[in-house]
């Protein structure tokens, strides 16, 4: 099949194919392009041909002939249609024989098209042994959008000279017809705008633009006046001028006049307040239009110059404004406006935003899409596809432009997308162009798989992609359930492959310049992969018992993490921060397994980890959130999404109290998650809602007896606003934590490290032990201890003290000794140390109890609501209190005539934990109770209250049936058929007053059973479920109080007969309506 690039509008096989000869003959015609000319020349000396007989019209009679920018004879012999009536920069490309000769003609409308058809000729030519050849075809191809390229508009260290002459070769040989010079970092663009160029930096320009042109690509000069212009000032009009002249005579015929990034609400001169009035939106709007009008003039004049771009200070949203309708009805019709969006990296552009641009800014619309640009995401490579853009844009945008990252070879595979969707927006694939974007850099299939492993580590941008690393994050998911199951896994295997795809990549990829500017990614990913498959074998050696090779393998996985920690880019912004790599999947991964051996050891960590979903911005680590300190903060790189979260481990669990979340910051006050679920869990696979939230500060008081390990915050709505996280503190209610404290010699550094529940700190010698040197860690109470573990090293006797005399149960034995202590009461633990041994180094001193209970049982959730007859499921959990395998029998026992699992033998490993499904079916409410009987030791319970609930039908009734409601929110189309009409993305949102209602009409009287409310942000703390017959007298079916928003599921027991149902408010819960996103009703089967 015939693959060109980008994808043509029309091809059609013509059948068969013939082989390009030695001599080719060469037909110049009024239309030819010496720049397309060339092209052909090169595709003909790689594929072999010796001669080429040029001719000016004439027909060389050569058994094949290339026709270039006509050929209307050998179109007539062939049957094809000219390129005359396609839109600019349209060509016809049409390949076969006439009787014993061959023909190609490359006719475009136009140069460019001409040129274009030479780039698809190029595609065309496949590679054979002997000679190659050319099939026979007819593609008639022409772009959809009028602008499309780059804009080199980004912040931090720009691109070189020569970065630039090579991206210009790439948009050439990609069909993209404009690049953008506005790079923030020149100050003769910026800063010092209105100082002419020196004269080296104006013969670079110079290059700059005949490289342009040599490809077809306009070069657009832009300019960034608005931090210091005068409107008003003739001097300041003149000196914008008199950069474009110089611009203009070096060939330059494109301009740009940038207004972004600055106030609005200031003037530079008093002349502007005098002329425009004080400043704001709709001055400046004036002011702006004038300037720019003053340029479009000049272009005008000059009579070959194109129409003037401008950039608006208002380029990211499609909000009516003043500011906006000056531009409007002031500026000239034909400037071109730059728009971002509906945010400044949006993750969705759509036909009707596009649409809502240019009636609100009355101008043709350039997108400026700040995709693959990674100047706000610092330690970031943004390689995932090119998404979220809507197929047929092109019917209201002049064209869509990438705004690049501060690599510019890597940011050719968004690039090349760029291109296609560009060219053929209706066609395009977003997956699919990205697949051959990478092909065309690999070359291979080794090095195409490289690329794919690579790139799937650079997934994440927090705009227009929120999850990361998704192909590695499967391969983590698949692990852990095999894992757990004891099944084989693969993880480390993959592993090795990411760190064989660096390397191949860093050897052999053809592309040097990517390598180059990808190489600190690359030496992450080699590192990251090793200590990924580090953890591996620590989970290896935790599940074998060998806590001497998990120890080491730990150590190792840390020393790989530090190194890639500190390796540092050479650009700015990226040298502030270690390179990205799959972070959030691959570090949570190392981060978990390391957890596991903790659990294993037994370690107590006395600070609470912190991990979130979303990406970070720069330096500010979620561990800031659980640092106690509210001047610090957490800070991701993006918006939060539906499922996004933020969350608290506690490292065990433990019965907790009030939980405060504090979002937000001075700086940037809506940085928050703006609906979210506050939610507990002991196991993060069974979550338990504590409460619901809409402002900055979220405050929650757990109820009586609840156990936790984990809690996170969830977003269950998306915003435009990243998030800020100053504090995430959970109160642990119990006091049973067993403190230790580390004294002793020889002197050294962090003593306390010895016993900070730690394993990657340590207490570290300054020197030898002298005679009498020993450290010595002091348990805040004496406790039965069963076990003592070191992770360190050093030569000493281990000792406990019981009784207040030492007593030696064992000798330091190198990277992890466990030592049995014969659950002896002791109230401290001693290395003393042998005199003259090596400098000792101890990670952690770990003594396990024996006055603890040998198994805890939670179950999740402890109420439910179930359905009689049908199979419902709970989650037990079970850890080991004990630093030994746990076995024994579980027990599920419930009322009579339930349907109960027969009791089971489980086994739960040394350190972990065990969750078990628990599948019953009720045929009526009652306590369903779980009890653990273990092989040794006392049996743990716990209960479950199951509400049983009569059978409900699948068929919303409620679905747009006639509804009306007590009001509809003032200025707002929330309507209350919304709340009706099956989609989740509308809603209906009432008045600001408690007693509110919406109701709807059924058609006939029906029995419901069940009533599902999906409320908006804005939601009842209170409210009933009516029902009535005739639509006036309402009888209740149901009483909510207590409503914490999300989706509440109402039950309705008692048989009834409902024409009319009702959904009457008693309290809101927030300062606004009542809003639901649908209202839905079930009836009983």
């Amino acid at each position: 099949a015939v693959s060109i690039s980008p994808p043509a509008q029309r091809v059609e096989s013509r059948g068969g194919d013939f082989p390009l000869t030695p001599v080719v003959g060469l037909v110049r015609t009024g239309q030819s392009d010496p720049y397309a000319e060339a092209v052909v020349r090169r595709t003909l000396a790689e594929a072999g041909v010796k001669q080429v007989r040029a001719t000016d019209g004439s027909d060389p009679r050569t058994p094949v002939t290339i026709w270039l920018g006509d050929g209307g004879p050998a179109l007539d012999a062939l049957g094809v249609e000219g390129a005359a009536d396609l839109p600019a920069e349209g060509y016809v490309v049409a390949t076969g024989r006439d009787d014993d000769r061959k023909h190609v003609v490359l006719d475009g409308v136009d140069a460019d098209g001409t040129y274009y058809a030479a780039l698809t000729f190029d595609q065309l030519v496949r590679e054979r042994r002997g000679n190659d050849r050319v099939p026979a075809v007819e593609v008639r191809d022409w772009p959809a959008m009028r602008y499309r390229g780059s804009i080199e508009g980004f912040y931090g260290t720009p691109w070189t000279h020569e970065d630039r002459l090579a991206h210009l070769d790439y948009l050439a040989a990609h069909k993209m017809n404009t690049y953008e010079y506005a790079p923030k970092d020149d100050p003769y663009h910026r800063d010092r705008w209105r100082e002419p160029y020196p004269q080296d930096r104006l013969a670079q320009l110079g290059e700059l633009i005949e490289r342009a042109g040599s490809g077809h690509v306009d070069f657009t000069f832009a300019i960034s006046p608005g931090l210091s212009v005068c409107y008003t000032s003739q001097s300041d009009v003149a000196a914008l001028l008199a950069k474009f002249e110089a611009i203009y005579a070096l060939g330059g015929r494109s301009f740009n006049i940038a207004l972004d990034d600055i106030d609005a609400g200031r003037w530079n001169c008093d002349g502007d307040r005098a002329k425009y009035g004080a400043p704001g939106g709709a001055a400046a709007g004036r002011a702006q239009s004038d300037l720019v009008n003053a340029a479009q003039a000049w272009a005008v004049a000059k009579g070959d110059v194109a129409p003037i771009q401008m950039v608006p200070t208002e380029y990211y949203n499609v909000t009516p404004t003043p500011y906006k309708q000056a531009l409007r009805e002031v500026m000239h019709p034909d400037v071109i406006v730059h728009w971002t969006g509906t945010a400044v990296v949006p993750e969705r552009i759509t036909k009707a935003q596009a649409a809502q641009a240019r009636q609100v800014f009355g101008h043709q619309i350039l997108v400026w899409d700040n995709y693959p640009v990674n100047d706000y995401a610092a330690g970031r490579l943004l390689l995932a596809p090119y998404d979220g853009r809507e197929p047929g844009l092109s019917e209201q945008l002049a064209g869509v432009i990438s705004n690049p990252m501060n690599q510019a070879a890597v940011s050719r595979i968004a690039l090349y997308s760029f291109a296609d969707f560009g060219w053929n927006d209706t066609a395009f694939d977003a997956g699919e162009s990205w697949l051959r974007a990478l092909d065309e850099l690999a070359g291979d299939a080794g090095l195409l798989a490289a690329l794919r492993d690579f790139a799937d580590l650079n997934t994440l941008d927090g705009t227009l992609h929120h999850t990361q690393s998704p192909r590695l994050a499967e391969q983590v998911a698949a692990f852990w359930t095999a894992w757990r199951a004891g099944e084989p896994t693969t993880l480390r295997a993959y592993a090795d492959r990411l760190g064989a795809s660096a390397r191949l990549i860093t050897e052999k990829l053809p592309d040097r310049a990517f390598v180059d500017e990808a190489a600190s990614w690359l030496r992450a990913t080699e590192l990251w992969s090793r200590a990924m498959a580090e953890a591996v074998d620590v989970l290896e050696a935790v599940r074998d018992g060998d806590g001497t090779a998990a120890v080491r393998a730990a150590d190792a996985a840390r020393g790989l993490i530090a190194e890639a920690n500190a390796i540092r880019d050479s650009r700015a912004p990226h040298n502030t921060l270690a390179p990205r790599v799959g972070d959030g999947v691959l570090d949570r991964f190392v981060s978990d397994a390391l957890a596991e051996l903790d659990d294993w050891i037994g370690v107590s960590a006395t600070r609470p980890r912190a991990t979130t979903s979303l990406g970070t911005y720069q330096d500010n680590t979620p561990d800031r959130m659980v640092d106690g300190d509210p001047d610090t903060f957490f800070w991701s790189n993006g918006s939060p999404s539906t499922g996004s979260h933020v969350t608290v481990d506690l490292g065990a669990p433990r019965p907790i109290g009030d939980v405060t979340l504090l979002m937000g910051k001075p700086s940037s006050p809506n940085d928050y998650i703006h609906a979210g679920a506050l939610e507990v869990s002991t196991d993060g696979v069974t979550w338990t809602r504590l409460a619901t939230g809409t402002t900055a500060e979220v405050r929650a008081t757990a109820p009586e007896g609840t156990v936790a390990r984990y809690v996170r915050y969830r977003a269950t709505s998306s915003n435009d606003y990243w998030l800020v996280v100053r504090e995430f503190a959970v109160e642990v209610t119990d006091d049973s934590l067993t403190r230790i404290t580390v004294t002793g010699t020889p002197s050294g550094t962090g003593l306390d490290l010895a016993a900070d529940g730690d394993l990657g700190t340590a207490y570290t010698a300054g020197s030898a032990p002298a005679e009498g040197d020993a450290l010595v860690a002091t348990l805040s109470r004496a406790r039965l201890v069963d076990l003592v573990m070191v992770v360190g090293t050093g030569s000493a006797d281990v000792q406990v003290r019981t009784g207040g005399q030492w007593r030696t149960i064992g000798r330091l034995s190198g990277p992890y000794t466990e030592l049995d202590a014969g659950d002896v009461s002791a109230d401290a633990v001693r290395l003393a140390w042998t005199a003259g041994g090596e400098p000792p180094r101890i990670a952690e001193i770990v003594p396990r109890y024996a006055d603890v209970p040998v198994a805890a049982l939670t179950v999740e959730p402890a109420s439910l609501e179930a359905v009689t007859g049908a199979e419902a499921t709970v989650s037990a959990a079970l850890t080991s209190g004990r630093a030994a395998e746990l076995t024994g029998t579980l027990r599920v026992t419930g009322p009579s005539g339930w349907s109960l699992p027969e009791e089971r033998e489980v086994r739960v490993p040394r350190g972990g934990g065990l969750t078990v499904p628990v599948a019953f079916t009720p045929t009526s409410s009652g306590t369903l109770r779980i009890e653990f009987v273990p092989s040794a030791g006392e049996p743990v319970a716990a209960e479950v209250e199951v509400a049983a609930h009569r059978p409900s039908g699948t068929s919303n009734v409620a679905l747009k049936r006639p509804v009306t409601a007590s009001s509809v929110e003032g200025g707002t189309a929330f309507t209350e058929a919304n709340a009706v009409d099956g989609d989740p993305a509308t809603r209906w949102s009432s008045g600001r007053t408690d007693g509110e209602w919406l109701s709807v009409d059924l058609g006939e009287p029906v029995d419901v059973a069940r009533v599902t409310l999906r409320w908006e942000a804005a939601y009842g703390s209170a409210y009933r479920i009516e029902g009535s017959a005739d639509g006036t007298t309402w009888q209740p079916l149901a009483t909510v109080t207590g409503g914490d928003g999300g989706v509440d599921t109402v039950w309705i027991d008692r048989p009834n007969e409902t024409r009319h149902l009702r959904m009457q408010g008693v309290q809101r819960a927030t300062a606004y309506g009542y809003s639901l996103w649908e209202l839905e009703a079930y009836p009983a089967s």
